[in-house]
């Protein structure tokens, strides 16, 4: 797959995706602020020490694991760390010269996808939230979704109230520490929640301003197609990575 340099295609979990009839690629960025532009804006204390940026090979340097203060800290790296702040850079510092390069890149790998037999699907927030529907392409679309509209996108967001999405750009709400009554917002105005659990039960309540909403629990490790998902869910995913030893909430 080294024929692409913003977006990944081939992660055990996205592999997944191949027996359900779709090809997925996924653009991770740096999370948070370590590039020095932040890049999720409702992010939490917990789901910053959790996120999956520092995962399998992610997390592996030498001198030990990575977490996301050590890299914050510049004590060590590795090249898929560098990779991701140089992309993310790029998209702050040149916003035409990374959308350029993304357009080819996803007409590529729907080439690609279509090649095999399988339908593409896209995720642009594998470490990031930013809100792609916003962006530009060079093309003079609205957004990419808009420049490619036999693609499905999805994401996760933090973000509760992104409205007027593309018909095919499909969210679903991440649950953390803190973030309850905006989950609550998200279950009511029609979108699922995926929130992280040490055991992933068969239904789980979320509380919110007196207001509770129960939903029965799928399970999201079975592939990451979230567009895929029945409606009105929660989608249960068990702790991976850092987040196995969190304290702040953010598993539940």
């Amino acid at each position: 797959m080294s024929r692409f340099k913003l977006l990944t295609v081939g992660n055990p979990k996205i592999e997944k995706s191949v027996a359900f009839g779709y090809l997925t690629a996924v653009l991770h960025l740096a999370p948070a602020k370590l590039s020095g532009f932040e890049v999720c804006a409702g992010r939490t204390t917990g789901c910053t020490q959790a996120c999956l940026n520092t995962a399998g090979r992610g997390g592996i340097a030498r001198g030990g694991m990575l977490t996301y203060d050590v890299i914050a800290k510049g004590e060590r790296s590795n090249a898929i760390q560098t990779a991701r702040m140089r992309k993310t850079r790029l998209y702050f510092e040149n916003r035409a010269a990374f959308m350029a390069a993304l357009v080819k890149e996803i007409r590529r790998f729907e080439i690609m996808a279509r090649e095999l037999g399988l339908k593409p699907a896209i995720r642009l927030n594998g470490t990031s939230d930013i809100p792609f529907e916003r962006v530009k392409t060079p093309m003079g679309n609205a957004n990419v979704m808009q420049a490619f509209p036999d693609i499905q996108f999805y994401d996760y967001t933090k973000r509760a109230n992104r409205t007027g999405l593309p018909r095919n750009y499909s969210l679903t709400f991440s649950l953390a520490d803190g973030n309850d009554a905006a989950a609550v917002d998200a279950l009511e105005n029609g979108m699922n929640v995926a929130a992280v659990f040490r055991k992933v039960p068969e239904r789980f309540e979320i509380t919110a301003a007196c207001v509770t909403i129960a939903a029965p629990v799928v399970n999201g490790d079975e592939h990451d197609l979230r567009f895929l998902d029945p409606k009105g869910c929660i989608v249960g995913l068990k702790a991976k990575g850092n987040a196995k030893r969190d304290t702040s909430g953010f598993v539940r």
